[in-house]
């Protein structure tokens, strides 16, 4: 029974990340193998990178190697063999390594015949998700990413980071430096939080003594890792102004890829001013507004979970315990489109994005975001776009967001 359930498993996981799965016994004999290629398989044509692998599986945790950042693997241990699932890009900004592509890259490192060898996008949390399914399956047990996280990687930085620490200190003490206030960014946070715009702008031209951390030894990543912060800490404070936690975060992607692509302190410093404003205006937008109805952002959220399937209204009443008209009702009188408009609205931004920043087909973003065909895809984008996908992907592209 449980091995009927571990095949299942296998199928589901092969099949959400589009990747390989195969298992080995101890001694690097194939024992089976789940995906489309294997003559052209890295680890088929490469046995000894094989081996490596399966000499990182441990039975206590499941193994996530990095061959070479974005590119993952993870190695996990049962009774009668190793799995090894990978492998994986987890970053679609990441075009090249080595000056080659990734494909190009992989092809040629594990002597693949073909020269180029296709590698599966998946979200790194995804990802680690469906490998602690399978985990959590064989071993009867549960773990938690961060656990994984803690277990695969956390040792190998502790030490360095405490004597950077020590650095720090010592730097700081001996220059008679001091960080930017406390209270100044507080005054940001609260401003963002209450939707007050002229007093976020006042908190951020404050002048005050001391200096930003120095969060790189190179200076514009410095800039760059500040930026992320500050980002980061404006959308929590949007949503605790009463914004979407998932359009928060969806928003807050968006300004992170951008200002990671920028190479002149100005521009940074420009677009974290603009990030934050308009967290700021989305908050004062909500409060002018009467207060938004539990259910229907309940229903939003829900909407976003579901944003990779093809959503279908009386699902989401089922599982907000209403009826389907009730809902469908309560939903543009709220918001003032129909449920099946905001879906779709919404899918189109990330499909723009995808666009944009991938080099995925048109069939894969129309597959990835639930859509029934290529066509219906590409019928939908053209009525809130204006243009087709290919046509978006000509005008827009990757050359908007090279920080010329």
């Amino acid at each position: 029974m449980k091995s009927k359930v571990i095949e299942s498993v296998l199928t589901h996981i092969m099949r959400s990340t589009h990747t390989t799965i195969r298992k080995y016994n101890t001694n690097a004999m194939l024992l089976s193998y789940l995906g489309n290629d294997q003559q052209n398989d890295p680890l088929v044509c490469d046995s000894e990178f094989a081996e490596e692998l399966i000499k990182q599986s441990t039975g206590q945790y499941p193994k996530i190697y990095l061959e070479e950042h974005p590119i993952y693997y993870a190695i996990l241990e049962s009774e009668d063999g190793v799995y090894i699932i990978g492998p994986i890009n987890t970053d679609y900004r990441i075009k090249e390594i080595r000056g080659r592509t990734i494909s190009e890259y992989i092809a040629a490192k594990h002597c693949i015949k073909e020269k180029a060898h296709r590698v599966p996008f998946c979200d790194y949390d995804r990802f680690c998700e469906e490998v602690l399914l399978l985990f959590n399956i064989i071993k009867g047990t549960k773990m938690k990413i961060s656990e994984l996280n803690d277990k695969n990687f956390g040792q190998d930085y502790f030490h360095e980071v405490r004597r950077e620490l020590g650095e720090i200190y010592f730097r700081y003490q001996e220059n008679e430096k001091l960080h930017n206030p406390y209270m100044r960014e507080v005054r940001e946070m609260n401003s963002i939080r209450e939707g007050n715009v002229n007093n976020l702008i006042k908190s951020i031209d404050e002048e005050f003594e001391g200096e930003y951390a120095v969060l790189s030894k190179d200076a514009v990543r410095a800039k760059i890792n500040l930026a992320i912060v500050g980002l980061a800490i404006s959308a929590r404070a949007a949503i605790e102004g009463g914004l979407s936690s998932e359009e928060a975060f969806s928003i807050n992607d968006s300004y992170i890829v951008k200002v990671d692509s920028l190479v002149h302190a100005g521009q940074i410093d420009a677009l974290v001013r603009q990030a934050k404003v308009h967290y700021a205006e989305l908050v004062e937008r909500i409060n002018r507004r009467k207060k938004s109805n539990a259910l229907i952002e309940q229903c939003k959220e829900l909407i976003y979970k579901k944003m990779h399937c093809k959503i279908i209204i009386a699902q989401l009443a089922e599982e907000l315990h209403v009826s389907p008209e009730y809902l469908s009702t309560l939903f543009r009188k709220e918001e003032g489109v129909t449920i099946s408009q905001y879906i779709m609205q919404k899918k189109t931004i990330l499909c723009k994005n995808l666009l944009i920043y991938s080099e995925y087909t048109n069939e894969e973003i129309a597959y990835y975001f639930g859509f029934c065909s290529q066509s219906h895809f590409g019928k939908i984008f053209k009525k809130y776009t204006g243009y087709t996908p290919r046509q978006y992907r000509d005008k827009h592209g990757l050359k908007e967001f090279k920080g010329d």
